[in-house]
Protein backbone atom coordinates (compact mmCIF):
# COMPACT_ATOMS: atom_id res chain seq x y z
CA UNK A 1 0.00 0.00 0.00
CA UNK A 2 1.12 3.54 -0.82
CA UNK A 3 2.56 5.85 1.74
CA UNK A 4 -0.16 8.26 0.89
CA UNK A 5 -3.28 6.38 1.10
CA UNK A 6 -1.84 4.50 4.34
CA UNK A 7 -2.24 8.21 5.57
CA UNK A 8 -5.38 9.12 4.17
CA UNK A 9 -6.70 5.62 5.92
CA UNK A 10 -5.40 6.25 9.02
CA UNK A 11 -7.12 10.43 8.96
CA UNK A 12 -9.93 8.67 7.82
CA UNK A 13 -10.42 6.36 11.03
CA UNK A 14 -9.32 9.45 13.65
CA UNK A 15 -11.65 10.94 12.32
CA UNK A 16 -14.29 8.21 12.23
CA UNK A 17 -13.50 7.25 16.03
CA UNK A 18 -13.55 11.23 16.57
CA UNK A 19 -17.15 11.36 15.39
CA UNK A 20 -18.54 7.96 17.28
CA UNK A 21 -17.48 9.45 20.81
CA UNK A 22 -18.87 12.80 19.89
CA UNK A 23 -22.12 11.51 19.10
CA UNK A 24 -22.19 9.18 22.30
CA UNK A 25 -21.24 11.89 24.27
CA UNK A 26 -23.83 13.96 22.78
CA UNK A 27 -26.69 11.35 22.84
CA UNK A 28 -25.75 10.50 27.02
CA UNK A 29 -25.76 14.49 27.69
CA UNK A 30 -29.07 15.21 25.87
CA UNK A 31 -30.70 12.18 27.28
CA UNK A 32 -34.10 12.93 29.14
CA UNK A 33 -32.89 10.66 32.45
CA UNK A 34 -32.17 12.73 35.32
CA UNK A 35 -31.25 11.99 39.45
CA UNK A 36 -34.13 13.02 41.67
CA UNK A 37 -32.10 15.21 44.12
CA UNK A 38 -32.86 17.16 46.95
CA UNK A 39 -34.49 20.42 46.64
CA UNK A 40 -36.39 18.66 43.17
CA UNK A 41 -39.69 18.24 42.52
CA UNK A 42 -41.09 14.79 43.45
CA UNK A 43 -42.81 13.08 39.74
CA UNK A 44 -46.08 12.28 40.41
CA UNK A 45 -47.30 8.80 40.23
CA UNK A 46 -50.25 6.19 40.67
CA UNK A 47 -49.20 2.86 41.48
CA UNK A 48 -51.89 -0.04 42.91
CA UNK A 49 -50.93 -1.78 45.97
CA UNK A 50 -50.50 -5.35 46.84
CA UNK A 51 -53.50 -4.92 48.51
CA UNK A 52 -55.46 -4.03 45.30
CA UNK A 53 -55.90 -0.42 46.07
CA UNK A 54 -54.26 2.35 43.86
CA UNK A 55 -52.47 5.27 46.18
CA UNK A 56 -51.09 8.74 44.26
CA UNK A 57 -48.38 10.57 45.57
CA UNK A 58 -49.75 13.98 44.80
CA UNK A 59 -52.81 12.74 47.46
CA UNK A 60 -50.66 11.91 49.79
CA UNK A 61 -48.47 14.92 50.00
CA UNK A 62 -51.62 16.97 50.12
CA UNK A 63 -51.94 15.53 53.49
CA UNK A 64 -48.65 14.03 54.99
CA UNK A 65 -45.05 14.20 54.23
CA UNK A 66 -44.17 10.58 52.43
CA UNK A 67 -41.30 8.45 52.76
CA UNK A 68 -40.62 6.30 49.33
CA UNK A 69 -38.44 3.12 50.10
CA UNK A 70 -37.08 1.42 46.70
CA UNK A 71 -36.52 -2.35 47.43
CA UNK A 72 -36.50 -5.74 45.70
CA UNK A 73 -37.09 -9.16 47.15
CA UNK A 74 -33.47 -10.43 46.45
CA UNK A 75 -32.20 -7.52 48.54
CA UNK A 76 -30.46 -8.47 51.88
CA UNK A 77 -30.33 -5.18 53.03
CA UNK A 78 -34.16 -4.79 52.07
CA UNK A 79 -34.65 -7.01 54.41
CA UNK A 80 -33.11 -5.83 57.24
CA UNK A 81 -34.39 -2.37 57.14
CA UNK A 82 -38.30 -3.33 56.51
CA UNK A 83 -38.63 -4.06 60.39
CA UNK A 84 -37.56 -1.42 61.59
CA UNK A 85 -39.70 1.22 59.07
CA UNK A 86 -42.64 -1.37 60.78
CA UNK A 87 -42.09 -0.10 64.07
CA UNK A 88 -41.98 3.23 63.01
CA UNK A 89 -45.54 2.76 61.24
CA UNK A 90 -46.92 0.87 64.33
CA UNK A 91 -46.16 3.43 66.47
CA UNK A 92 -48.07 6.61 64.53
CA UNK A 93 -48.05 7.68 61.14
CA UNK A 94 -50.47 10.37 61.18
CA UNK A 95 -48.11 13.22 59.60
CA UNK A 96 -46.15 10.47 56.97
CA UNK A 97 -46.89 7.49 55.36
CA UNK A 98 -44.22 5.01 54.26
CA UNK A 99 -44.58 3.49 51.17
CA UNK A 100 -42.25 0.56 50.28
CA UNK A 101 -42.71 0.42 45.97
CA UNK A 102 -41.00 -2.88 44.64
CA UNK A 103 -39.12 -2.69 41.97
CA UNK A 104 -40.37 -4.94 38.81
CA UNK A 105 -41.17 -8.51 41.14
CA UNK A 106 -44.09 -10.41 40.83
CA UNK A 107 -46.92 -10.59 43.52
CA UNK A 108 -45.82 -14.18 44.32
CA UNK A 109 -42.56 -13.46 44.70
CA UNK A 110 -43.64 -9.62 47.01
CA UNK A 111 -46.00 -12.41 49.54
CA UNK A 112 -43.23 -14.97 49.53
CA UNK A 113 -40.46 -12.10 50.95
CA UNK A 114 -43.31 -10.57 53.47
CA UNK A 115 -44.05 -13.99 54.88
CA UNK A 116 -40.17 -14.59 55.54
CA UNK A 117 -40.13 -11.37 57.50
CA UNK A 118 -40.84 -11.88 61.60
CA UNK A 119 -42.98 -8.56 61.81
CA UNK A 120 -46.02 -8.59 59.59
CA UNK A 121 -45.70 -5.35 57.57
CA UNK A 122 -47.99 -3.11 58.33
CA UNK A 123 -47.21 -0.34 55.61
CA UNK A 124 -48.46 0.00 52.23
CA UNK A 125 -46.66 -2.43 49.33
CA UNK A 126 -46.69 -0.63 46.02
CA UNK A 127 -45.90 -2.53 43.26
CA UNK A 128 -43.88 -0.65 40.67
CA UNK A 129 -44.23 -3.92 37.76
CA UNK A 130 -43.52 -1.71 34.69
CA UNK A 131 -40.20 0.03 36.56
CA UNK A 132 -42.25 3.42 35.65
CA UNK A 133 -41.80 4.90 38.86
CA UNK A 134 -38.58 3.23 39.32
CA UNK A 135 -37.19 5.00 36.00
CA UNK A 136 -38.63 8.38 36.85
CA UNK A 137 -36.90 8.92 39.88
CA UNK A 138 -33.55 6.87 37.96
CA UNK A 139 -33.16 4.67 40.75
CA UNK A 140 -29.63 3.17 41.15
CA UNK A 141 -28.85 0.75 43.78
CA UNK A 142 -31.32 -0.62 46.39
CA UNK A 143 -32.36 -0.29 48.79
CA UNK A 144 -33.16 4.01 48.12
CA UNK A 145 -35.12 6.07 50.27
CA UNK A 146 -36.62 9.19 49.40
CA UNK A 147 -38.49 11.62 51.44
CA UNK A 148 -40.98 13.73 49.85
CA UNK A 149 -42.76 16.63 51.93
CA UNK A 150 -46.47 17.97 51.80
CA UNK A 151 -45.22 20.76 48.83
CA UNK A 152 -43.87 17.61 46.93
CA UNK A 153 -40.58 18.05 47.30
CA UNK A 154 -37.90 15.46 47.70
CA UNK A 155 -36.65 16.55 51.33
CA UNK A 156 -33.89 13.67 51.64
CA UNK A 157 -32.64 10.66 49.77
CA UNK A 158 -30.08 7.87 50.63
CA UNK A 159 -28.98 4.90 48.29
CA UNK A 160 -28.43 2.50 50.94
CA UNK A 161 -29.96 0.49 53.99
CA UNK A 162 -31.95 2.71 56.88
CA UNK A 163 -30.63 2.11 60.12
CA UNK A 164 -33.15 3.71 63.36
CA UNK A 165 -31.52 6.87 63.13
CA UNK A 166 -31.85 7.07 59.81
CA UNK A 167 -35.74 6.50 59.52
CA UNK A 168 -36.58 9.02 62.36
CA UNK A 169 -34.46 11.34 60.64
CA UNK A 170 -36.41 10.64 57.26
CA UNK A 171 -39.90 11.08 59.57
CA UNK A 172 -38.58 14.52 60.32
CA UNK A 173 -37.57 15.67 57.67
CA UNK A 174 -40.93 14.73 55.26
CA UNK A 175 -42.62 16.16 58.25
CA UNK A 176 -41.00 19.61 58.38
Amino acid sequence: MKKSTRNVLRVSIIILITLLIGITLWFNLTSGTKTVNVGDEATDFKLSTLEGETIQLSELTAEKGVILNFWGTWCKPCREEMPDMNDFYIDGHEDYEIIAVNVGENQQQIRQFISGLDAELQFPIALDSEKSVTDAYNIGPLPTTIAVNKDGVVVKKQEYQLNHEDIASFIEASIE
